[in-house]
């Protein structure tokens, strides 16, 4: 008698962990169904986002700062603002000449802008990359390097079965590896501006990143602190060369 009411009590339970799983399973088949349903129009829609409608690629260039937010300070001639700037219209000229991007800047002389005109300007762009230029400006006299900011992932909802949800976060994944990838271009081009000085890839939740729906980094080029690198960075021709390894960069993801 025993062992026939242990034996009905396992049958019930198998019989309840077989329903489950069915229903798992279920789910499971649901979601993976309306992923495949959906990723042919994510992939049309990212296809036509790439480009703007006369065939060019689209890139946003933030320069940090301006204005009476002058940013950390180098010299008395020169604050970060002065630096970000220089960098970034020496960038534009070097994309535009490729003849298949087309540059934003979100500033091209020194006046404030705020963190909302510049996610505005980004987000009204159509464009397929975005690049904040800053500098760095603590940690002490001895820190040294570039460092390289990238959104960070968001993952999808355990038993998450809207198909909009879905994409929203296929799509933002999507940016995200692409950020990921566009971050590790700039750090190997990088290198050959200021050799063994990167500080590493870095997830981080900018207020500038969020909401994006776009490939995102923002650089750090060094730290106005080091008396070395504050001085490369006042000089023309790194900025000249800092501009030319960002440019190879974006070409390089975009092709």
């Amino acid at each position: 008698m025993l062992y026939e009411t242990h034996t009905e009590i396992l049958s019930a339970h198998f019989t309840w962990l077989k329903i489950m799983m069915d229903d798992q399973m279920k789910k499971w088949i649901q979601r993976v169904l309306i992923v495949l349903l959906i990723l042919p129009f994510m992939l049309v829609s990212t296809i036509s986002m790439a480009q703007t409608s006369k065939g060019k690629h689209q890139v946003v260039v933030d320069a940090g700062h301006g204005g009476t937010d002058t940013g950390v300070k180098l010299s008395d001639k020169y604050y970060e603002k002065d630096i970000t700037l220089s960098i970034a219209t020496l960038l534009k000229k070097e994309l535009e000449k490729s003849g298949n991007i087309q540059v934003m800047l979100t500033r091209i002389s020194d006046k404030n802008i705020s963190l909302s005109e510049r996610i505005k300007a980004i987000t009204t762009s159509n464009s397929t990359v975005f690049v904040g230029i800053h500098v760095n400006g603590g940690f002490g006299k001895e820190s040294s390097g570039y460092e390289l900011y990238f959104p960070g992932f968001a993952s999808v909802t355990a038993g998450q079965v809207n198909s909009r949800e879905i994409l929203e976060d296929m799509a933002k994944n999507k940016y995200l590896n692409d950020s990921v990838r566009l971050a590790q271009l700039i750090q190997r081009n990088l290198e050959t501006v200021f050799p063994r000085k990167s500080r590493g890839l870095r997830n981080a939740p900018l207020v500038i990143f969020k909401g994006l729906q776009t490939s995102a980094v923002v650089v750090e080029i060094g730290f106005a602190s080091n008396q070395e690198e504050k001085k490369k960075m006042m000089d023309e021709n790194v900025r000249s060369a800092v501009a030319h390894a960002l440019s190879k960069s974006i070409r390089e993801f975009s092709n």
